[in-house]
């Protein structure tokens, strides 16, 4: 309860935000979708090429039916799985027979760290939320030998990002450092990672953009310093945890593991680079952290955790003001934007010059398309040339915005 308290005080401010693009872009066509869409793609065994995860779409499905475009009860959920997300660590770290008070600060510090802070305080990270939560459950259900419910949760765990492909190699490094080694009892679960790995592969649309695959030493000069600065917030201080190697226990080799493997195909993704991504790889560390704690008095742990607390909260605060700056603009954008073509339902394109510093295209288009309670709407950048050829030939809402002043003018032109 301490540590619930503890992370709604420094967090509650996160109600006050706003939708990102990405979001937008989410709500502006999940809610329409027929609830028999998620039953059916949740139990294909094939690579969906639009990137369709039916697990956090529902929540944008149904939170997008239920609240609209009401953004703090689309929080509450977040906060909750988080939450969950907690507890199920903590079970996990119990499992591994990892003591009570070092199992405790592990929690306190997954549940309050900075580290991965987007991930529980904007609803687009949904995904990654959930697939810790069935990744979690997979690992134990597993050690609780339960062998089927814990492949089912492997499933929703990939069907909720792809990021679980690799869960079956920390089932493998559990059995091989900590189990009875039944690897046959795995291999459905390699079978299925398998074909998904090589389904993104060959599948994979996207060949030469920020979502391509860069198997290359200049990936990593860019991936390994990003992902090793967000544990603890230092440049490179992650790569201080390679020295629990040298304890002599299998829960920290084990620990170490799920971090590889967990953060195996983001090294190969140096376009996508996000601090949410580390979510679910920062629960490794956790479990290599606490099993290298328990062979000291457990109230170390917890000075370590204390000392540490001052810095993760000057960076959590640091950011949480940036985000809230960029949603404030953004929510100017979008409610004027509404509000004009609420005036205007009868203009369907628009012009505009510039957004806000956190929207790309895609997030005009989605909130002008919202505006209208449709899809399908262009919402057309000034200099491309779809948008001369708009103006030439149609009437369309001309936008100006400025960062500066936070205003948005919109003007009817005719065509010509």
């Amino acid at each position: 309860m301490a540590i619930v308290l503890a992370f709604l005080a420094l967090n509650y401010t996160a109600y006050d935000g706003f939708f990102q693009d990405d979001e937008l872009d989410n709500l502006s066509w999940a809610p329409i979708l027929p609830l028999s869409k998620f039953a059916t793609d949740v139990i294909k065994p094939t690579f969906d090429v639009s990137n369709f995860r039916p697990p956090g779409h529902l929540y944008f499905t149904l939170a997008g039916r239920a609240f609209g475009m009401d953004f703090p009860p689309f929080m509450t959920p977040v906060i909750i799985i988080h939450l969950l997300n907690v507890l199920l660590l903590f079970v996990l770290l119990r499992k591994l027979a990892i003591n009570r008070w070092c199992a405790l600060a592990g929690a306190a510090f997954f549940a309050l760290s900075a580290s991965a802070m987007d991930a529980y305080w904007k609803p687009m990270y949904v995904f990654d939320l959930l697939c810790t939560t069935f990744s979690l459950a997979s690992l134990i259900f597993w050690i609780s030998r339960r062998w089927i419910l814990s492949f089912v949760a492997f499933w929703l765990a990939y069907k909720s990002k792809e990021l679980a492909v690799m869960l079956p190699a920390v089932l493998v490094a559990y059995e091989y450092w900590l189990g009875q080694k039944r690897i046959t009892l795995l291999i459905p679960f390699l079978a299925a990672s398998l074909s998904f790995g090589l389904q993104g592969l060959l599948l994979n649309p996207n060949k030469d953009n920020d979502y391509t695959f860069r198997f290359t030493l200049d990936a990593l000069t860019k991936t390994v310093p990003f992902y090793a600065g967000r544990v603890f917030l230092i440049p490179f201080g992650g790569l201080a945890l390679l020295l629990l190697a040298f304890v002599r226990d299998r829960r920290v080799w084990f620990g170490l593991s799920a971090i590889g493997c967990f953060l195996f195909t983001l090294l190969f993704l140096p376009g996508r680079l996000f601090e949410a991504y580390t979510y679910l790889p920062l629960t490794g560390a956790v479990i290599a952290m606490t099993a290298a704690a328990s062979h000291i008095k457990p109230a170390f742990a917890w000075v370590a955790f204390a000392l540490w607390m001052p810095w993760n909260y000057r960076h959590l605060h640091q950011e949480q003001l940036a985000k809230l700056a960029g949603d404030d603009e953004a929510f100017v954008f979008v409610d004027k934007l509404r509000g004009w073509a609420a005036k205007h339902p009868e203009v369907r394109t628009l012009v505009y010059t510039a957004a806000p510093r956190v929207y790309h295209d895609w997030g005009v288009t989605a909130a002008w398309n919202i505006a209208h309670h449709t899809v399908g709407l262009p919402a057309l950048y000034r200099d491309w040339p779809q948008a001369a050829k708009a103006i030439g030939q149609e009437t369309v809402a001309y936008a100006t915005w400025d960062s500066g002043t936070q205003t948005l003018l919109i003007q009817i032109h005719s065509p010509g």
